[in-house]
């Protein structure tokens, strides 16, 4: 037991006893993504997963027709789930066959150099990794099928990781009470809150400071367009939590909050005019002012923000970590290749980044199936407006992971609770008005309240 196990509990509970309260539960309990709800010898489960395991639970008494969680019909699997359970099965595919007929093979893993997969020797890793993505896609399901899901989920989980990290930047300045340790508690993780040359850095309640800049951007790219969709306190209140995990995000000094936070605007922009230019965006009087505006002065900015951009990747790509990220990725390159684009299965080789994570474990048909999964939900879902918060924290969060974020399995839970929301969303495009829960409007084509 750690000292998030009871606190775990207690929001399974709240899941369980409260009518259709599970996607609320899940997304609390992706409000400690450095967490852990329990250690089971060398694997610390994350809180997340373990409240995801009742998730799972819901989802196969569901399957069988019966339980606590629901009692309904067998039913066709939501959009999106269907290549999700394909890449699922090919990932437990290659990490029983990729021993035996690559064994020896060399591959990166945090226990050092010299690692190496073995015929018939499953690793705790292996069946962890495998253990979290069936559970991660079975989040998927229930969400997709929940009536009282809705994208406030994401806003709940990157919402309260900035909240925690606040309270504790409270502690740190101005000697506010904070429970240390509680939040981030897992024992395997390796803490950082330093740069090289004993720098002070400030992570939050992550374990180092690169995640915490992650966290605040995946809240950042939620929160701004949906405060465009909710109106009185509600939007003052997101603009403010957005402010705060801005702020937060430049005091870790991250790099790749940088970078990521350029690349996500540059989509958005790109977004914006392909729709504009294809009729199918609408601007206001308003808008057209402030965005001729923002013209004006990015002309101005942008020489200045793209030259100290410049000068911090300059600055990273010269570090030590730098080259020590980009050799392992390197090298997971390598192990691509040498198993002839098959990998080496799920948990078996550890990448710097996510594509050269991916390719080395699941393969070019692992990395194709996920990729289309993501890109068909993106598709089916973009015409329910309200959900549109949700693929920018998606997309801000997978151009993280492509930078510095190699685990499929997100602690944080985002990753699954934002597939679970487009695959509802998708449910919701395809019926128009069915199905949606009370006091949430929203039409196929975006035109309700929007909150």
């Amino acid at each position: 037991m750690t000292t998030l196990t009871l606190l775990t509990l207690a929001i399974i509970a709240y899941g369980v006893l409260r009518r259709d309260g599970y996607p609320r539960a899940l997304a609390l309990g992706g409000a400690t993504p450095a967490g852990a709800a329990l250690v089971v010898g060398s694997v610390a489960v994350p809180t997340f997963y373990a409240v995801a395991l009742g998730a799972a639970v819901a989802v196969v008494l569901g399957v069988v027709g019966g339980g606590p969680f629901r009692r309904t019909p067998r039913r066709p699997l939501p959009p999106g789930v269907g290549l999700l359970v394909l890449f699922a099965s090919w990932g437990v595919l290659v990490t029983l066959l990729a021993p035996l007929l690559f064994d020896g093979q060399p591959v990166v893993l945090p226990s050092g150099p010299g690692a190496q997969i073995q015929a018939g020797a499953l690793t705790s890793s292996n069946i962890a990794q495998t253990i979290y993505l069936v559970v991660g896609i079975c989040v998927v399901v229930l969400i997709a099928r929940s009536r009282s899901a809705g994208p406030e989920l994401v806003g709940l989980a990157a919402g309260l990781v900035v909240v925690l990290s606040l309270w504790r930047y409270g502690n740190v300045e101005a000697g506010l009470p904070f429970p240390e340790k509680v939040f981030d508690n897992a024992p395997f993780f390796h803490y950082i809150e330093t740069a090289p040359g004993g720098v002070q850095r400030f992570r939050g309640v992550l374990s180092e400071p690169s995640a915490l800049a992650g966290s605040c951007l995946v809240a950042i790219c939620y929160l701004v367009p949906r405060s465009a969709q909710i109106g009185g306190w509600r939007r003052w209140a997101a603009l403010m939590l957005a402010t705060a995990a801005g702020y937060l995000g430049v005091i870790s000094t991250s790099t790749g909050f940088l970078v990521a936070a350029v690349v996500v605007m540059m989509v958005a922009i790109a977004t914006f005019l392909l729709g504009f230019l294809a009729r199918r965006t609408s601007v206001s009087g308003v808008a057209t002012v402030v965005a001729a505006g923002m013209v004006v002065l990015a002309l101005w900015l942008v020489p200045i923000v793209a030259g100290f951009v410049e000068a911090e990747v300059g600055d990273k790509v010269g570090s030590a970590s730098y080259d020590e990220r980009s050799g392992a990725d390197l090298a997971s390159y390598d192990t691509f290749l040498d198993t002839f684009g098959l990998g080496v299965g799920l948990g078996a080789n550890r990448a710097s980044s996510f594509l050269a994570g991916l390719l080395s474990t699941v393969g070019i048909v692992g990395a194709l199936l996920l990729v289309g999964a993501i890109a068909e939900l993106v598709r089916r879902s973009w015409p329910v407006r309200e959900y549109r918060p949700v693929v920018w924290a998606l997309v801000a969060l997978l151009t993280l992971k492509v930078i510095a974020g190699p685990d499929l399995s997100d602690p944080s839970g985002v990753f699954w609770i934002a597939l679970g929301l487009l695959s509802r969303a998708a449910l919701i495009a395809e019926r128009g008005w069915t199905d949606v829960p009370a006091g949430r409007v929203v039409a196929a084509t975006g035109r309700g309240a929007g909150g």
